[in-house]
């Protein structure tokens, strides 16, 4: 084995990939278990841009080998691009535990933690990184991101200067500094958008990186009220982000569709009584951009709520019942997979939430609306809604992770939200009296009225501390976060008015309604 393996890694280094890994392939047939050899392969799968491939070679490669340092720092790196935060951070504790002193690590652990919302322990973490590096920046952008999330905007805002200063190019740290300070003048960003600017016209630049560049100058000349720049880089982010994945609205009429057969009154009648006692979720759901960042603010501020966040618990519950749900055919055995699945998503919750009240603010959990109000009929849900041309164009703005394929093109979102809307009309017409509708332009024109109104749907008494929302000192994770630190203030209403002629093709499919259809095969 180890003549073949000495050859393969060869083959590997000399950038032979197809000879390496017929190699180690066939040392693995008859060695399964080859340690190093899963490395290898592993290694070698996530340099050909094979993540998914990759990672449960590294796992067992790590079971065997479990100090192994680079091989830990190789497997959370390919962990972090793929979305598997979990495994990262198991990999990059493993890697701190075996080398408390080695920077890297640590700050890639920090990075971590502040991505899977463990805001204290990235604190922490990002002040060891401090100590052990003065000059790390990366540190500094990671300190800062946890002390404005836990409010403490001021202080955050400073470690986003340190980290500018020591490095000037980090677009993290200069997206940080443009979003939380809404009102400042800062000097440092003067001095490095024109830099940006200019390296976009770098030849070879990398997509991902032109791509990143874009938003972050949109989001700097939106600030300097500059609507023509602002765009010009914002559509140019959009449009190389949208050029990476395929979308078809059409899928997504056909989900609605599905989600909204499956729901209906049969599988109520089957399911009558028969649902679950719990008084606690409260689910504030809509489109993402839409006010449920301030409507969970508002919520979590009384003594009775706690915050659980965008989670993903629903989703996950109803995709491991899906296949009974969705293809089971008598519906009485269709209705005891949903009860599973909110038994489970109950379960989940309540093993990390014990208060009366708890709210889920995961934005498409309006597809869940049925299952929701089916299953859990002591359940709240607070529908968010908002001007639809500034909830799009609010979306458009943002540089989303994760599966939000509709965003990035005006026609596709436009479409999108319209699809959506019909939806929301067939839980409406079903479940209306479960439905409180919470709207962003009231919430702002009259908050005190507004806010009386949903503790009252909520059927909690009122707490001086839920029109002080803004001092809430919980951890919030979303690109509103700098907004609900602040009272309800106007500035947001009507921000897409200086970008009224470049938004014409998104007006024109709301206003034609444009893809409503929801399709039934």
């Amino acid at each position: 084995m180890q003549a073949q393996l000495n050859q393969a890694i060869s083959f590997h280094k000399s950038g032979n990939f197809p000879q390496a890994e017929a190699l180690y392939r066939r040392i693995l047939e008859s060695q399964p278990e080859a340690a190093p050899v899963q490395a290898q392969l592993a290694i070698l799968l996530s340099q050909t841009q094979r993540d998914q491939q990759a990672l449960p070679l590294f796992a067992k490669a790590i079971e065997a080998l479990p100090d192994a340092f680079d091989l830990l720092m190789q497997a959370a790196d390919v962990a972090s691009r793929s979305g598997e935060t979990g495994f990262a951070e198991k990999c990059l504790r493993r890697a701190v535990a075996l080398r408390d002193d080695d920077i890297r690590a640590n700050e890639a652990l920090a990075g971590v933690l502040i991505g899977n919302h463990r805001e204290k322990e990235a604190l922490n973490a990002a002040k060891h990184c401090i100590k052990l590096n003065p000059k790390s920046a990366n540190a500094y952008n990671v300190k800062g991101m946890a002390l404005c999330r836990m409010g403490e905007i001021d202080k955050g805002y400073k470690n986003f200067q340190k980290a500018l200063k020591l490095n000037p190019g980090q677009l993290g740290v200069i997206r940080n500094l443009i979003l939380y300070g809404k009102q400042r003048r800062e000097p440092l960003l003067a001095q490095v958008i024109p830099q940006l600017e200019g390296n976009l016209s770098q030849p070879g630049l990398q997509a991902m990186v032109k791509m990143n560049i874009a938003y972050v100058l949109s989001m700097y000349f939106e600030k300097e009220k500059q609507p023509g720049k602002s765009f010009r880089y914002l559509k140019m982010g959009n449009d190389i982000n949208r050029s990476g994945y395929q979308y078809s609205h059409a899928q997504s009429q056909k989900q609605f569709g599905l989600m909204s057969k499956i729901f209906d009154m049969t599988l109520a009648d089957a399911l009558q009584d028969n649902g679950l006692n719990d008084e606690g979720p409260i689910f504030i759901l809509g489109m993402p951009r839409s006010g449920t960042t301030l409507i969970e603010q508002i919520l979590s501020s009384h003594s009775k709520v706690e915050s659980e966040g965008e989670i993903q618990d629903l989703r996950l519950a109803f995709e491991a019942q899906s296949k009974r749900i969705l293809d089971e055919q008598d519906v009485t055995r269709r209705a005891e997979a949903c009860l599973l699945a909110a038994k489970d998503y109950l379960k989940s919750v309540r093993a990390r939430q014990n208060a009366p009240f708890f709210t889920d603010k995961m934005p498409y959990n309006f597809l869940m609306i049925g299952l929701i109000a089916l299953t859990m009929p002591n359940a709240r849900i607070i529908h968010c809604t908002r001007d639809p041309l500034e909830t799009c164009f609010s979306i458009y703005k943002q540089n989303f992770s994760g599966s939000h394929a509709y965003t990035n093109d005006l026609v596709e979102l436009g479409e999108y939200y319209n699809a959506y809307e019909s939806l929301m009309e067939v839980w409406k017409q079903r479940f209306g009296d479960r439905i409180y509708e919470a709207n962003y332009e009231r919430m702002i024109d009259n908050s005190e009225q507004e806010i009386r109104s949903l503790l009252s749907f909520c059927e909690l008494p009122m707490e001086e501390n839920c029109l002080s929302f803004h001092k809430n000192k919980r951890a919030v994770r979303t690109a509103s976060v700098a907004q609900v630190r602040q009272p309800i203030y106007k500035d947001a209403l009507k921000a897409s008015t200086p970008y009224e002629t470049q938004l014409t093709p998104l007006k024109e499919v709301l206003d034609s309604g444009r893809g409503a259809e929801l399709i039934y095969d």
